[in-house]
């Protein structure tokens, strides 16, 4: 298997994995309680979503690949480099296109945010949001950071999950910066093996926790003891 960029011809494969990794998952659950009533409404707000992603400032998306005749995506994540040191405005960079599909997405996502999309419950996911221990970790305001990562049920316990870790990891020792990620449950013993640690749990509704891990590269153990 390989890692390479993703591109615009990604993002419908990407969808699908989504709708398979995530079916279980508890803060997929909650962010979205209608999703098994209408399932369309979902899939068109995660494409909204991963178009929205794909245009960022600071995000670098990346996919598993199987290798042979007939290549398929086995994973993928996005990664986001945030803060205002000089490393992270290597990864700013911007041009006109994106700033103007951004506003497009915006406009797009207000529309289906208020008229037609039934499965996202906003006051769930603004609720997550406000109780995420990022918003007390300042020392953590320079990092590369997992928004999302999914491994098609196809591929799972084959090490794609560990790939895109480890690619992130790299990043983040190269700009010498800690790598952070808010974790489900399902996912958090993953994360652990390949050395992550949980910095912040805070109770967002009953029996579901947001859940802060982070990586500190060699060096730069000194962040944890600031915490």
């Amino acid at each position: 298997m390989k890692i390479r960029a993703i591109t615009h011809k990604d993002l419908g494969p990407i969808t699908n994995i989504n709708e398979g990794a995530f079916k279980d998952d508890e803060l997929n659950a909650f962010f979205y309680p209608g999703k098994d009533k209408y399932p369309g409404d979902l899939r068109r707000y995660q494409i909204l979503r991963l178009r929205t992603r794909f245009v960022t400032k600071g995000m670098h998306g990346v996919v598993v690949e199987t290798e042979g005749d007939k290549p398929e995506i086995a994973g993928y994540a996005m990664n986001l480099r945030l803060g205002d040191d000089e490393e992270a405005g290597k990864w700013m960079e911007d041009s006109w296109g994106c700033a103007l599909e951004r506003t497009l997405l915006k406009l797009e996502g207000w529309y289906d945010r208020t008229f037609t999309d039934r499965a996202r419950s906003s006051k769930n996911i603004q609720r997550f949001q406000t109780a995420s221990g990022w918003n007390s970790l300042d020392v953590y305001k320079n990092r590369w950071h997992i928004s999302i990562l999914a491994v098609s049920p196809a591929h799972q316990r084959r090490g794609v999950g560990a790939m895109l870790v480890q690619h992130a990891q790299r990043l983040a020792a190269e700009d010498r910066v800690p790598l952070t990620l808010e974790s489900s449950m399902m996912g958090k013993a993953m994360y652990m093996k390949q050395g992550l640690e949980v910095v912040s749990e805070v109770n967002v509704a009953e029996g579901f926790d947001s859940i802060c891990m982070a990586w500190v590269p060699e060096g730069l153990e000194g962040i944890r003891e600031r915490v």
